[in-house]
């Protein structure tokens, strides 16, 4: 199934099932950064009432895909995850083909990142046609914020989407994206600073300043 098809599949999925949800990930952030890149999954990022785990899991799986639970201790990485994965919070269900793991899919993340609820609120009022009528999705602040809590995995194309969207040169609201930096404690690892804008690493110094001057007695 081509990628664009399945994204049009994935919105009637989530409409049907009648759950708040945005567009997040590649296509979200490919609306801000100075220059395409190819992506091979579509992300969503959903909030539901009830079992969000099995509300998430039924729409992977209407869709032909397998689908896998990601936990936070696997997002995380690092030498005991394996062991933190027994306690980890489910974050995210990865949705692929059953005859190939590597092939085109969708991403359906969960409430349990810090970001994600208040991000579908906002995502509400930012609607963006992609070619089928017009969707939530993450506004610039909030694909930011996706993008450096993910940041722990430091992984390339994250670093990649960051320094694109900066290099653009769009409007950003600074003192909302401090605000939500300080709210869900996303600080920025050393190995990436040097690949990010001065006036984040700032803000992100900030941050930690403040926060350890309300420790103190």
């Amino acid at each position: 199934m081509a990628l664009e098809e399945l994204f049009k599949q994935a919105v009637d999925a989530l409409r049907c099932r009648g759950v708040v949800f945005a567009v997040a990930g590649g296509f979200a952030v490919a609306l801000y950064r100075r220059e395409l890149r190819l992506t091979m999954d579509i992300d969503f990022a959903i909030l539901s009432q009830g079992d969000v785990v099995k509300t998430a899991i039924s729409i992977v799986e209407s869709l032909g895909l397998h689908a896998g639970i990601a936990r936070e201790a696997d997002l995380a990485g690092g030498p005991l995850f394996a062991i933190r994965r027994q306690t980890s919070k489910p974050c995210m269900i990865v949705g692929r083909p059953p005859d190939n793991p590597a092939g085109e899919g969708v991403d359906v993340l969960l409430p349990s990142m810090p970001w994600v609820e208040s991000a579908l609120k906002r995502a509400q009022a930012n609607e963006v046609d992609f070619g089928f009528g017009p969707v939530p999705t993450l506004t610039i602040e909030d694909a930011i914020l996706s993008k450096l809590h993910a940041l722990k995995r430091l992984r390339a194309k994250d670093l990649d989407d960051l320094q694109s969207i900066f290099e653009a040169g769009q409007e950003v609201d600074i003192p909302f994206l401090a605000g939500q930096m300080s709210r869900f404690n996303i600080d920025i690892p050393r190995q990436a600073e040097p690949f990010l804008p001065d006036w984040l690493l700032n803000l992100s110094r900030d941050i930690g300043r403040s926060k350890r001057a309300k420790r103190k007695p």
